[in-house]
């Protein structure tokens, strides 16, 4: 054991936290360690060892796979490896916002470090996150999740705040969508169905895109009309963490209807009346992020 691994061993979880080195993925990353292989050897990305194969994987989409990786410089990352056929566009996509978005180095978005296609599969490249947001709220208590719940709500619309003054649409915002750091943070990822407002915009107009049951009412409006619909900034807006709007089966009928059902199990009543704005039905009653974060629920102050 080096003095890393001794110190998760004996509890002193604080230890890797300072390193910023996993504590979820260190069994994944230690096996890593002792491959010899490197799948991604031959190409320009500094890479010390990377093997896609489900021994190292932490994730998994349609059509793409996330494994852990090491950098040369011991750095621990996690390679997303999409299929090029079936994702080109979207991770050429990925690939722009993301170099636009590391100009600004914003502490809630995911970091990012390479990417390469080799034809057949596009890899991209970013720091390793311990897990998502999804993962931290069905292992916290009620109790865990009102303590940080503001503080993470804070995080998230930072996030956005940081994407929106790049004039970057994110379009895809969830909790699997939204990563959690070593230190606890919140940072936004996954940007394949992401748009760049052009200058003086203030919406794209696009075919219906997102998650089933996280899209906002103008843009499933949009779908079952079968029309392009208007995305803008306060579209990403409309999010929140234990689904509002009820469960699986009823959530787009009822996103659409503004019929948010789960509201009355928030007991706090500011916390209500906060998310209650951030779901607004019309999208003209909804705030800007920057706007959301002037709230005293989430305030910086």
């Amino acid at each position: 054991m080096n003095l890393l691994e001794l110190c998760i061993h004996l509890g002193h979880d604080e230890i890797a936290t300072v390193l910023k080195k996993s504590v979820k993925h260190r069994e994944k990353i230690h096996a890593l360690r002792r491959t010899t292989c490197n799948q991604l050897e031959k190409t320009e990305i500094p890479m010390q060892g990377f093997v896609a194969h489900g021994q190292f994987r932490i994730g998994d989409g349609g059509y793409s796979c996330v494994y852990v990786g090491l950098m040369m410089d011991g750095s621990e990352v996690a390679v997303k490896r999409m299929v090029v056929q079936k994702c080109d566009k979207i991770a050429e996509n990925e690939k722009e916002i993301m170099s636009l978005i590391k100009t600004g180095n914003s502490p809630f978005i995911v970091s990012y470090r390479h990417f390469h296609n080799d034809g057949n599969f596009a890899y991209l490249i970013v720091d390793l996150c311990e897990e998502t947001l999804t993962d931290l709220v069905d292992s916290e208590t009620i109790e865990q999740l009102k303590e940080h719940g503001p503080r993470m709500l804070q995080e998230i619309l930072s996030g956005l705040e940081f994407l929106h003054g790049k004039g970057i649409l994110h379009r895809d915002l969830k909790p699997s969508n939204i990563l959690v750091c070593i230190e606890g943070h919140m940072k936004l990822a996954d940007f394949g169905l992401s748009r760049i407002l052009k200058e003086n915009e203030t919406a794209v107009e696009t075919d219906a895109k997102g998650t089933e049951g996280w899209m906002s009412p103008e843009v499933i409006k949009a779908g079952e009309e079968k029309e392009k619909g208007l995305f803008k900034k306060k579209s990403d807006v409309h999010v929140a963490g234990e689904h509002p709007f009820g469960l699986k089966i009823d959530r787009m009928k009822n996103i659409l209807k503004g019929n948010s059902v789960n509201l009355k199990r928030l007991g706090d009543r500011k916390a209500r009346k906060f998310v209650s704005w951030l779901i607004s039905h019309k999208i003209d009653d909804r705030p800007y992020a920057h706007e959301a974060l002037r709230d005293s629920f989430v305030s910086r102050d």
